[in-house]
């Protein structure tokens, strides 16, 4: 079945002209008022030939819905006023027979016993639409795909016409070839130069000749995706051979090591001279080409104060879906105490986007030995059990335009603490809780804009909580306009809320509104009271790839700054 559509050009050359009248000929199903306030072009704007073709297209594309499957619309009267600055149009509408369906039948079905007719969007008596005809059939196929029949066929067959006093009544005869139930018997990797093919292929978590699953060969490519270590990853391809039903995936490696630099600039106040805090992480995600992670980080945060961090991934133990992690961190706070971390991690990767995971800890706490200044700080050992869970939807793990992470974790431990010579408080041995919530959300408004939202809370209980129990945060990955790991508390939380403009795949701009509250019980060890507040920082920043790396600037100012006294943070993720 055939559309009519035509329409007037203006001669080259002529001048714009206004459109005058806009009028309707020939049409009754829909009204004259229905139409023109569907369409763009209207009384009072310049006349635009290509705007008008647009209109008539969308109008055609409206009575075919509703079972007008001859409808045309012609422009019979394109008249030019007197002083020649504007135009009369008139357009005729033929709108036709509506068609409606009589009859849906459904041939060469074996593999279910319903009616499959049943679950169709269309329904006799309904007008006949192509586009939701279309629809229905490739729900159908859906169907078979989840069934493992990924290469079944489906087509109408016929549309048997009958006319009626007013309304034709259609039967249509739509033909299904179920095609063979495919099993996975093999599957191949292209692309793949450091990598090896069996680090890749055991994310598709598919055993030979298990049956074909459209749910795990879409997630084959997303958790791909999710290691870091591709540029880019193919959708699979089912391929036949040899009587042999088998997926081949291609890939393209990408840069899987990296390193990540933070310099910030602290301006002096109160007399004091201003200082450079700085962050140095190397992360090696592929060691050897197995999917091994190596990471390495240091942290100065001002001038007495830093951390060093090391932590090692080794992926899919045995074959199975776990990994196993471990990790070690040193503090040095001032010239207060020394504080050592080791940590151990089982982790489950039960379902796509989720895991969870086991892990045990171990913490020590020196105090200072400068025989010029005795710590108040007791020394303490904490040993504890905890759990976690993880549910990851993100679109990219570096800059995503959709979906949402959300963590929750949880420990239980006991904290021993001996005397301490200074303040002359005993020993003593507390059971110690912990609650750490993140959630980061991130919505695409329009194209190439994102609002970007987390939320993080932090959570400390037990008896005997000290500094070195309590959670740090303030600076560039935390609250912006502050210097890194300025508060202290039992109880924080923070939000981060960016509205990013998105350049290109990994650059984009960005403002940013951060909020932070933290609370701390008084400490009688360092005779402190209790304290209790809530900030809030922002700014503007940027994040632009370059031929030295992924570079990150931001000017961050906290409340009650000025210029003046706005904190700068520039960061550099480069990957080799």
């Amino acid at each position: 079945m055939a559309f009519a559509m035509v329409f007037a050009a203006l001669p080259a050359g002529a001048a714009p002209l206004k459109i005058r009248s806009l009028s309707l000929q020939g049409n009754h199903f829909m009204s004259s008022r229905e139409i023109l306030s569907s369409m763009s072009v209207h009384e009072g704007i310049t006349y635009s030939p290509s705007q008008l073709r647009s209109d008539i297209a969308g109008l055609l594309d409206d009575y075919r819905d509703k079972g007008f499957l001859a409808a045309g619309v012609t422009v019979v009267d394109s008249t030019m006023t007197p002083d020649s600055s504007g135009i009369d149009l008139r357009l005729k509408v033929t709108e036709g027979r509506q068609s409606i369906i009589g009859a849906i039948r459904v041939h060469g079905v074996t593999l279910f016993t319903d009616d499959v007719a049943d679950e169709f969007t269309s329904r006799v008596g309904d007008p006949l639409s192509p586009e939701l005809l279309e629809s229905d059939i490739d729900a159908l196929l859906a169907r078979y795909e989840k069934a493992a029949h990924p290469l079944a066929r489906c087509s109408v067959e016929s549309l048997d016409a009958r006319a009626g006093e007013t309304v034709d009544s259609i039967e249509v005869a739509i033909v299904v070839d179920e095609g063979p139930k495919v099993a996975v018997d093999e599957m191949r990797v292209e692309g793949n130069k450091e990598t090896r093919s069996d680090v890749i292929l055991r994310e598709s978590r598919m055993a030979s000749g298990d049956p074909y699953d459209p749910v795990k060969v879409d997630a084959f490519r997303r958790n791909l995706l999710k290691l870091n270590i591709f540029s880019s990853v193919d959708e699979p391809i089912l391929y036949r051979r040899d009587q042999h039903d088998g997926l081949l995936i291609r890939v393209r490696e990408g840069s899987t090591n990296s390193f990540d630099g933070v310099i910030g600039y602290i301006p002096g106040s109160a007399g004091q001279t201003g200082y450079v805090t700085g962050l140095a992480s190397v992360i090696m995600r592929n060691l050897f080409g197995t999917g091994r992670k190596l990471q390495l980080r240091w942290q100065k945060e001002d001038p007495l104060s830093q951390e060093i961090q090391a932590r090692y991934m080794e992926p899919w133990v045995m074959g199975l879906p776990f990994n196993m992690e471990g990790g070690f961190l040193q503090r040095q706070q001032d010239s207060s105490y020394v504080q050592r971390t080791l940590d151990a991690r089982v982790e489950a990767m039960p379902a796509e986007n989720l895991t969870a995971g086991l892990s045990i800890t171990s913490q020590q706490v020196i105090p200072s030995i400068d025989s010029s200044y005795q710590s108040p700080i007791p020394g303490s050992s904490t040993l504890a059990l905890g759990g976690d869970f993880q549910y990851d939807t993100r679109s990219d793990p570096i800059n995503p335009i959709s979906g949402a992470r959300y963590r929750i974790a949880y420990s239980l431990g006991r904290k021993h603490a001996s005397a301490s010579a200074v303040t002359g408080l005993g020993s003593g041995s507390w059971t110690m809780q912990r609650l750490m919530l993140d959630v980061n959300l991130y919505l695409q408004v329009v194209r190439r804009q994102v609002l970007a939202f987390g939320l993080h809370g932090y959570d400390v209980r037990g008896g005997g909580i000290g500094e070195s129990d309590m959670f740090r945060f303030g600076g560039a990955t935390t609250l912006r306009g502050y210097r890194e790991n300025q508060f202290l508390g039992a109880e924080v939380a923070w939000t981060n809320t960016e509205y990013r403009f998105v350049l290109e795949r990994r650059s984009y701009f960005f403002l940013f509104f951060d909020t932070g509250y933290y609370s701390r019980p008084a400490d009688e060890v360092q005779a402190e009271p209790s304290a209790a507040a809530l900030k809030y920082g922002y700014g503007i920043g940027v994040r632009v790839d370059t031929a030295l790396g992924n570079i990150g600037v931001s000017f961050a100012l906290g409340q009650g700054d000025t210029f003046s006294t706005a904190k700068i943070h520039v960061n550099i993720l480069n990957e080799f």
